[in-house]
């Protein structure tokens, strides 16, 4: 949250004192240095304790900012920025009523700024009090909308409350109204995303939406599965093949988060079966050795808390019906094998599900046990 709100906070613009050495200092954000005047702070002007605060600010040091935002006031620097970046500050040491202070201070002396109503939202949801936040969150959406950022909290807290038709209705509102440099642009596109997924089940307006958060954010791989499902579901094998690509090549690179890394797998896939969900996933390798995995199929009890089976699709030893791949399910100890098989490295999604919706409807039965 601190990167978002940094990201989202105007440059201050100074005029030239005490010889030049602060406001180069922080027009080259060298926050560091600016920091080390702390002894020097009686020689500073109101502006330029300003600058040393907002410096101890960057460095997560909520105290000294303050601080030196009450020695700006102090010194006549008594603006609404001044006390609308100390009310922040004052948000990450959760001190929630005196924020609540300097924020009404600052809206008293611009009472048409959308980002301190903004701002004064947040306080109240750091609180837990969603209806309350909503309240600010709202009214800041009627003022000249020179930020954005209320119209995603908007729908963020309906969603919360699970009204999902009114919120995706606002979070589209919120991807007219946001800019695209704000953070918040990409985070209102994931949650069209997910309940045009979810909800909808509309996948190409889901996908959509999680394309275009990727193109914003092409690093942000733990997107990418998001992307695949929404193509999978939409029946769109090639697209959601490309994208999974991008992340095979990402993953030989050594560029995924670590948790992808360690699990050498990406869900592909999502679907109900007899109302317990079931989800594939696909492995970065290629698989080279005998009993090296292709996919894992997993379903899920009931709770959708444990996995109730597990079945994979792995190398075999190519005997004489010509298959590379067969379909095998691990219980416990036991390992079975199933006739259902590729002969090919080419294996489909669709015949993947195929297969396993014939093994949990009891026409495929397993041909071998293994321990």
């Amino acid at each position: 949250m601190r990167k978002i709100i940094l990201s989202i906070i105007a440059v201050f613009v100074y005029p030239v004192f005490y010889g030049q050495t602060v406001a180069e200092l922080y027009d080259h954000k060298d926050y560091e240095a600016l920091t080390k005047l702390e002894d020097k702070a009686d020689a500073l002007t109101g502006e330029e304790l300003c600058q040393v605060g907002f410096a101890f600010f960057q460095l997560e040091k909520d105290d000294k900012a303050v601080s030196f935002y009450d020695k700006a006031i102090a010194k006549g620097f008594d603006n609404a920025p001044t006390h609308f970046y100390k009310g922040i500050a004052l948000t990450f040491l959760r001190k929630y009523q005196d924020a609540l202070i300097e924020v009404d201070m600052a809206l008293k002396k611009e009472p048409n700024n959308q980002e301190y109503m903004n701002q004064k939202g947040l306080i109240y949801k750091f609180q837990g009090k969603e209806d309350k936040a909503l309240d600010y969150f709202e009214e800041a959406t009627r003022f000249p909308n020179t930020f954005g950022e209320p119209f995603f909290w908007v729908a963020y807290i309906y969603h919360g409350n699970q009204e999902y038709e009114k919120a995706l209705k606002l979070y589209y509102v919120a991807a007219e109204k946001v800019p695209k440099q704000n953070t918040y642009y990409v985070n209102t596109l994931l949650c069209i995303g997910q309940l045009e997924y979810t909800y909808t089940q509309n996948y190409q307006k889901s996908a959509k939406a999680y394309a275009e958060a990727i193109a914003l954010r092409p690093k942000d791989y733990e997107n990418y599965p998001k992307l695949i499902k929404a193509y999978n579901a939409a029946k769109e094998y090639a697209k959601a093949d490309a994208v999974f690509d991008l992340m095979k090549t990402a993953y030989k690179n050594n560029e995924l988060p670590k948790e992808l890394m360690k699990s050498n797998t990406v869900a592909v896939d999502e679907l109900e079966y007899n109302k317990q969900k079931l989800t594939i996933y696909k492995a970065l390798e290629d698989p080279k050795e005998v009993l090296d995995v292709t996919y894992k199929i997993k379903l899920f009890n009931p709770g959708g808390d444990k996995v109730a089976r597990e079945f994979t699709v792995e190398k075999t030893i190519q005997v004489a019906n010509g298959f590379k791949h067969l379909l095998s399910e691990v219980k416990g100890e036991a390992h079975f094998t199933y006739p259902y098989g590729w002969k090919t490295d080419a294996i489909p999604l669709e015949d993947v599900k195929k297969a396993i919706t014939q093994v949990l409807d009891g026409s495929l039965q397993k041909m071998a046990t293994d321990k």
